[in-house]
């Protein structure tokens, strides 16, 4: 399993209405998310299914750490064909984001290197002890199986992300801007 980002949920939720954890309906979009790096303690990984707002059944792979920090951060989101206006971007940069009870549910991640510490692949997801457990809502059998570890390190991650959550998340050094037309993180 390749893992995800950890901490890109306050910036989405900030940008993206109705983009909620996978608990609830999500939204109808995807966005990008790139990350330089990424370190997490207590991680996670398991298959889920979201549901979107349209009714669209979409499955994901749901990735949770207990504590997370990530440097060099960019999140992504386009906004296609509205009247009057046509096509932009909201992007979203970030210094660092640290997390704690992070939850990211992506349908595509790519990583330069992942690092894992005490890993346990194949372990049911409702018996990992190591991460944040199944998040409470998700469409997932416990029996399925999962990836577990103590610590995680990510370095040049992309990540295309559906929804995520975190319960409580600092940022450092943001910024949000609109873009005419498509300007996407990857």
């Amino acid at each position: 399993m390749v893992p995800s980002l950890a901490a890109s949920a306050a910036l989405f939720v900030a940008l993206a209405q109705g983009a909620l954890a996978a608990s609830f309906l999500i939204s109808n979009q995807q966005f990008k998310v790139t990350a330089e790096r990424t370190e997490g303690i207590g991680l996670i990984q398991y298959s889920a299914v979201d549901r979107r707002y349209d009714g669209k059944l979409v499955p994901v792979t749901v990735t949770g750490m207990e504590q997370s920090k990530t440097t060099g951060l960019c999140q992504s989101v386009v906004a296609r064909n509205i009247p009057l206006i046509g096509t932009f971007t909201v992007k979203a940069t970030a210094e660092q984001v640290t997390s704690r009870d992070t939850y990211t549910d992506s349908v595509r991640s790519d990583s330069g290197t992942v690092t894992l510490k005490n890993t346990n692949n194949g372990i049911a997801a409702g018996a990992s002890t190591k991460g944040p457990g199944i998040k409470k809502g998700d469409k997932t059998d416990p029996a399925r199986a999962a990836q577990e570890a103590e610590t995680i390190v990510v370095t040049d991650s992309k990540q295309i992300v559906l929804a995520t959550s975190a319960r409580i998340t600092r940022i450092s050094g943001s910024s949000v801007r609109l873009y005419k037309g498509v300007h996407e993180c990857f």
